[in-house]
């Protein structure tokens, strides 16, 4: 338990550790239905209406972010509403309930979700699952983090029951307070949370980086959804093997990304924002035919890769 004062309104939140890297034993695909399932039905509460409704009196929200190796649930309010938002944490890491309407939802929204990405110039989160495929193979951070098409209609509820009881365990969660006494979070913590910690039965595969290389070619140009017809683009990421955020390297790579910077060729910040960085000025203001060029910086627990993402004109690709 973590936390830090401050005035005004406060933040509780669970960073569990669990993401598609633990999908090793279960389908691929189950972190991202669980993602879309976040704050949903639960033992106490039976829809997210009703944990609107007990958040209401305190200004509350919530929401949840995921990654390939870790999750995060906030739920922000007022200092008063500490325990009920200790409570709704409590509720959707430790006894969500999955009803079969709420799982076919989520089914739906993966794969408009996938259909969008598709139709989007945007390919990024899908050359970032390419990248790290080619990079770690198909366990651990290689893992897909969109579901793929292949398990999308055959994950159910007992797949999804069985990587939630693995995973959402209080061994791989810590929580975290901001704005809050720290004796009010811990004693909120102690009656929301259990305190016998039950055995840790995940996936604890450690990723090796392997090297490689990964296409995905669609003949199909993007679909038109305006006026104008979306440019058809080869989207290419260049990765190498850099550090994980315990490595003592880990800050010199946060330097290097910031260095290289990049982005795309139109600013919507207006002129100059960012474009003193290396892929803007030796990349993006040379050579129009490149849509977009930039550094990412992907560091895990026990791994990191660092890559050069970009998009161009198809025939300037051999270049």
């Amino acid at each position: 338990v973590v936390s830090t004062q401050s005035t005004g309104m406060c933040s509780v939140g669970v960073v569990l550790e669990s993401g598609s890297r633990n999908e090793r034993n279960h389908k691929k695909g189950v972190s991202h239905f669980l993602e879309k399932l976040s704050f949903s039905r639960t033992r106490d509460y039976e829809s997210p209406e009703h944990m609107v409704a007990a958040l209401e009196p305190y200004g509350g929200m919530y929401e949840s972010l995921h990654f390939r190796d870790v999750a995060v649930f906030i739920v922000s309010c007022l200092p008063d509403g500490l325990d009920t938002a200790t409570d709704i944490l409590s509720q959707t890491l430790m006894h969500s309930n999955f009803s079969l309407n709420d799982i076919e939802a989520a089914r739906e929204s993966i794969a408009c979700e996938i259909e969008m990405f598709k139709m989007g110039a945007d390919q990024e989160p899908i050359v970032t699952d390419l990248v790290h495929a080619a990079a770690y193979g198909d366990t651990t951070l290689g893992n897909e983090k969109i579901c793929p098409i292949s398990t999308l209609g055959h994950i159910d509820k007992s797949d999804l029951v069985g990587y939630y009881k693995s995973n959402y365990v209080p061994s791989r969660m810590v929580l975290v307070g901001v704005g809050v006494e720290h004796e009010a979070l811990v004693k909120s913590a102690q009656k929301y949370f259990p305190t016998v910690l039950d055995k840790d039965t995940s996936d604890r595969s450690v990723a090796e980086y392997r090297g490689g290389q990964c296409y995905r070619h669609d003949a199909d140009p993007p679909p038109s959804i305006g006026p104008q017809e979306l440019p058809t683009l080869t989207h290419v990421a260049i990765g190498f093997k850099s550090s994980s955020h315990q490595d003592e390297d880990y800050v010199k790579f946060c330097v290097l990304n910031t260095l290289m910077g990049g982005g795309g060729s139109f600013s919507a910040g207006g002129p100059g924002k960012g474009m003193y960085t290396r892929l803007y000025l030796q990349v993006l203001n040379r050579y129009h035919w490149i849509y977009s060029a930039l550094a990412l910086n992907h560091p895990y627990q026990d791994s990191g890769i660092f890559t050069i993402n970009g998009s161009l004109i198809p025939t300037m690709g051999g270049i």
